[in-house]
C-alpha cells in the first residue's frame, strides 16, 4: 500500500477496495501507535516499504540501520 497523488493504492497500482482494506488499516495502526498523530507521507512511504520486506530484508535493513552513518553515506552526506 502507498498513496500515489493524494489516493491510496496497493502494490499493483489499484485503488484500496473491500479485500485490500485490511492492509491498509494494519498499516494506518502501525503508524499511530509508532508516530502518534504526527503521520506524514515519508512516515506512510517507510511504513509501507518494511511491510512488503521479506525476513532476509528486515534483518538486513535492521543491520544498517544500527551501524552508525551508514544512512548519511547511502544518501550521500
Amino acid at each position: 500500500m502507498k498513496i500515489v497523488n493524494g489516493k491510496w493504492q496497493d502494490q499493483y497500482g489499484d485503488p484500496v477496495t473491500v479485500f485490500s482494506y485490511d492492509k491498509m488499516r494494519e498499516i494506518g495502526d502501525n503508524l499511530k501507535n509508532l508516530y502518534g498523530e504526527d503521520i506524514t507521507y515519508s512516515r506512510i512511504n517507510l511504513i509501507s516499504t518494511i511491510k512488503q520486506l521479506t525476513p532476509k530484508q528486515e534483518d538486513d535493513l535492521a543491520y544498517v540501520l544500527s551501524q552508525e552513518g551508514a544512512i548519511s553515506k547511502l544518501a550521500g552526506y
